[in-house]
């Protein structure tokens, strides 16, 4: 009897979540898109914003953990990074890389000796996570013409529908994941990382990332076996960087959650740890691609 009411809260704390999920997703989906859309300076702000929020949670969830990271020298390091890797050359890029370490260590002398290089490494990898990663949407936009004269000698029209497609991408390998595991799904497939993630969904996951081959009439410069791949690494890479998201978080101290924003998502780190490795993975498969030259 006592077990029956526990899965039966279970149950239903499942349901509510997931009715946050779904309405937080068709606010938040739509006005993703316009911003999308809006041109490169709405996109801009959007890229900065996710990143900053990001890179503030990398560094609450560790002092969570005991750790001293200077919070904000990795936010305005962390988003100073985009621009710098989006219109400017490698040596500034080499530069500004050199300036922030030297930051981090420096500033980290502040927090005193106690856990120097784990605040110190801490700060760093909110700049490369949230940062360099976070940056590669960007990036494709920026790259994605010279990505197609080099693969075909087109140039696109426009270059946001290829990172509307790829948004698609992550949210249909997020849902398919997730409905596919939590019907047939019975074997983990990481149970010390994420006790949740499943085996079945994890393919179910890969199969939801080829639904945006719908979009292929609005990406006429990329051949059909190239979108199919790419929505394949995607999807792939979209569910690694969720466990690797999850194990950040259970290494800092077993936390569920990111400090929450979005209803039923947990904090923007929770709702785009799968952004932050399958844009990066679409931009090297392309960059691989175009060099290639099939």
């Amino acid at each position: 009897m006592v077990e029956n009411k526990i899965l039966q809260k279970q149950a239903l704390k499942n349901n509510a979540g997931l009715k946050h999920r779904l309405l937080s997703a068709f606010i938040l989906g739509p006005l993703l898109l316009l911003l999308v859309k809006g041109g490169i300076w709405t996109f801009l702000l959007l890229i900065v914003g996710i990143s900053a929020r990001s890179a503030w949670e990398w560094c609450h969830i560790c002092t969570n953990a005991g750790y001293k990271p200077n919070r904000l020298l990795s936010i305005l390091l962390a988003t100073g990074l985009i621009p710098c890797l989006n219109w400017v050359g490698p040596q500034v890029i080499y530069t500004y890389t050199i300036v922030a370490t030297i930051l981090f260590f420096s500033f980290s002398l502040l927090r005193g000796t106690k856990n120097y290089l784990p605040n110190t490494l801490i700060g760093i990898g909110a700049m490369l996570y949230a940062g360099l990663l976070g940056s590669s949407p960007l990036l494709l936009i920026n790259q994605v013409g010279e990505i197609m004269v080099n693969l075909n000698g087109l140039r696109p029209y426009n270059s946001y529908n290829l990172v509307i497609a790829l948004f698609f991408c992550i949210w249909f390998t997020d849902a398919f994941a997730y409905f596919c595991g939590r019907k047939w799904g019975n074997k983990k497939l990481a149970p010390t990382i994420s006790p949740n993630k499943t085996i079945v969904g994890f393919f179910g996951g890969i199969i939801g990332s080829l639904l945006p081959l719908s979009f292929y009439p609005h990406l006429p410069e990329l051949a059909p076996w190239i979108l199919c791949g790419m929505f394949i690494v995607v999807g792939l890479g979209g569910q690694i960087g969720d466990l690797v998201e999850s194990a950040i978080k259970r290494d800092m101290g077993n936390i569920k959650d990111a400090p929450p924003i979005i209803p039923g998502h947990g904090g923007v780190l929770d709702r785009f740890d799968s952004y932050f490795f399958a844009f990066p993975i679409a931009f090297v498969y392309l960059k691989i691609i175009a060099t290639i030259n099939f």
